[in-house]
């Protein structure tokens, strides 16, 4: 092989798919190409022209134009362009155009259709859906981590962990009865005491031994005297190191699993000891045991650090927001159970609430504070609410203070005030809950688009602290109202289309739709927070109450909300995208910067780069689906 079909085959083998091929069909590849020089500005491929050759650019840079003269696409050397001709046989769908000086290595149709039937690599790289590509993409991610990657606890969900069908008595189960059924049923510790409605305690052989045996107590009395009524549960989805965070809080070392509220199972702390007992959870369980606020500060310090060890052992992007999000959950109920013990008990319930990025349990390492109190309707005549619907002067200031404790806490642990002004220190949202149902009507039947947009972050609402079911009250209301209201629909539809993703990259620039260059990918504005916007459309208008932007996804795919093959793409683009922003953020922590959402190209691998681009595609397709589905034009 002479020097320059050597320099050729070197440059395939530099660039997917070819470098996939087998050495002797890579090696001879180079005798089927043509060069073929074309000047700056010069049509490669006409719109709706004859094309039979796979154009690979070797140097210089190409712009691809769609019917309607919009750029779609720049290429770099190493990219194949001229597909859609050649793949359908039939004329092109895109005006192809030398944005620069550019030579081109032209592969023949009918041998590379040969390619395709021969190497299945090959082929799959032209025609897998873009959802397969991004899904390989994490693998490979996780694969490039260290071999320490995959600890158990922070991947397995606890319905994975039940060994045993749910063993269950009902109330009047005498305690002689329980201790000779937790014997026959294996030595366990403990029983789930059920009626007609569910669950409704949890009887423990430390309950037996401390309040009958050694209390000389009455072992025919039944089990409803000596349960705990109302135990702590977790979800069958939630995974084994949330589970351990719940143990850890509530000082409890049994918790029912429930499923769609029925019990399917039980998860002991030995269960959560022999699954592992290493890993970034255990600084959640540290703030747990604080009783300052100095103490939650020194021990939220070591976060990023804990990020970062979590990051190289391979945690995914999801791990790590969901052990960010229970160690923001675990100060923020520490700072409420301080206040309170300094402040004495509430005058009424209450429920303190995440919003945003912890509601939805996507917490960051640059996230700021989103919160807000619902309180209970249960207020006198003469110190209730007033005819604005806020607190009498006497409960006011109880919350406030409730309020400001808490946020002035936060923000000494490392959680920025909100700039604008979502938390329970705000007046406006430290209110009852008659207010907020109100609220929510307002929000529904508003009339004005930017109403609806600055209310985006209260649907994400999730209960932390205080009674739930004061929070469930307003997601009921959201969950009912929100499928019928047609305008409230088009307006989150369009704020869903407000952020462009760019095209993708050209050299160490982002590459934006009128062919602008920027210096920094704003991962969060490109990408992220457009599906995230989407998964909460499409939960609201399918009426589902996850919080998470995964779960609204594939729960809305269930209520035919969205197609699977959507759900499917945008989460596979969510799970890359907020890879790439955790793994740039730790790197920032390395070098002592603050984390951001912008990506700098030159600090991304021409794999991540590849695979942005598909992720940028499957934003813009859906939002594409979203203009045609509520005819976003019509907003005003």
């Amino acid at each position: 092989m002479d020097v320059e079909l050597a320099e050729v085959r070197d440059f395939l083998a530099a660039h997917p798919p070819y470098d996939a091929l087998p050495a002797e069909v890579l090696a001879d590849l180079p005798r089927r190409l043509t060069a073929r020089y074309f000047r700056r500005g010069s049509v490669i491929v006409p719109l709706g022209g004859e094309n039979d050759q796979v154009h690979v650019l070797r140097s210089g840079a190409v712009d691809l134009f769609d019917g309607n003269g919009d750029l779609v696409d720049r290429s770099d050397p190493g990219t194949s362009f001229g597909l859609s001709s050649v793949l359908a046989r039939g004329p092109s769908l895109y005006r192809i155009v030398a944005h620069e000086d550019s030579l081109c290595l032209l592969l023949p149709a009918e041998h590379f259709h040969r390619l395709m039937a021969q190497h299945p690599g090959f082929s799959e790289f032209f025609l897998r859906q873009q959802v397969g590509r991004l899904e390989a993409a994490l693998r490979g991610a996780a694969s490039s981590a260290t071999s320490g990657a995959g600890s158990p606890v922070m991947r397995t969900p606890v319905r994975e962990i039940v060994a045993r069908e749910p063993v269950t008595v009902d109330p009047g189960t005498t305690v002689a009865e329980a201790a000779r059924l937790m014997d026959a049923s294996g030595g366990i510790s403990a029983l789930m005491v059920t009626d007609a409605t569910g669950l409704v305690g949890i009887v423990t052989d430390r309950d037996i031994r401390s309040k009958v045996v050694a209390a000389g107590g009455d072992p025919t009395g039944p089990v409803a005297g000596i349960m705990t009524a109302g135990p702590v549960t977790v979800p069958a989805e939630a995974l084994a190191f949330e589970a351990l965070v719940e143990m850890t809080h509530h000082r409890v070392h049994h918790l029912p699993i429930v499923d769609d509220g029925a019990v399917v199972g039980m998860v002991t702390a030995g269960d959560l000891i022999r699954l592992e007992s290493s890993n970034p959870v255990h600084l959640v369980g540290e703030v747990a045991r604080q009783t300052s606020v100095e103490g939650l500060r020194e021990a939220t310090a070591r976060a990023p650090e804990a990020v970062s060890a979590a990051v190289a052992g391979g945690a995914t992007a999801e791990e790590v927001e969901r052990v960010l999000t229970a160690l923001a959950d675990s100060v923020t109920r520490r700072l409420l159970e301080q206040a309170e013990a300094e402040l004495g008990p509430p005058p009424v319930r209450y429920c303190w609430v995440a919003l945003g990025s912890q509601g939805r349990m996507e917490t960051g390492l640059q996230s700021d504070q989103d919160n807000a109190l619902i309180i209970d309707d249960a207020l006198d005549d003469a110190r209730g609410e007033d005819l604005d619907g806020h607190l009498g002067e006497d409960r006011a200031a109880y919350f406030a203070e409730l309020a400001e404790r808490v946020v002035a806490g936060l923000e000494a642990c490392g959680y920025p005030r909100c700039p604008g002004d979502m938390m329970a220190t705000n007046p406006r949202w430290c209110v009852p809950l008659r207010t907020w149902r109100r609220y929510v009507d307002s929000w529904l039947t508003s009339q004005q688009p930017e109403s609806v947009l600055r209310a985006q972050t209260f649907f994400d609402m999730r209960p932390v602290h205080g009674d739930r079911a004061l929070c469930d009250a307003i997601q009921d209301a959201v969950r009912t109202g929100a499928p019928g209201q047609q305008r409230f629909l088009l307006y989150l539809a369009g704020s869903a289309q407000r952020f462009r993703p760019p095209l993708g990259f050209f050299r160490d620039f982002v590459l934006e739709h009128s062919g602008e260059h920027r210096k920094t990918l704003d991962i969060k504005a490109g990408g992220i927070a457009p599906i995230v916007q989407i998964a909460r459309l499409a939960s609201l208008a399918s009426g589902q109450g996850q919080h998470g932007t995964r779960q609204r996804l594939r729960a809305a795919a269930a209520a035919g909300g969205i197609s699977e093959q959507s759900a499917a793409d945008l989460s596979a683009a969510f799970d890359f995208l907020s890879l790439i922003r955790v793994r740039h953020q730790v790197e920032q922590l390395g070098r002592g910067e603050q984390p951001d959402n912008h990506v700098p190209p030159a600090m991304l691998a021409p794999f991540e780069r590849r695979h942005l681009k598909e992720a940028f595609a499957v934003v813009r397709s859906a939002q594409g689906e979203l203009s045609v589905r509520y005819r976003t034009d019509l907003v005003t």
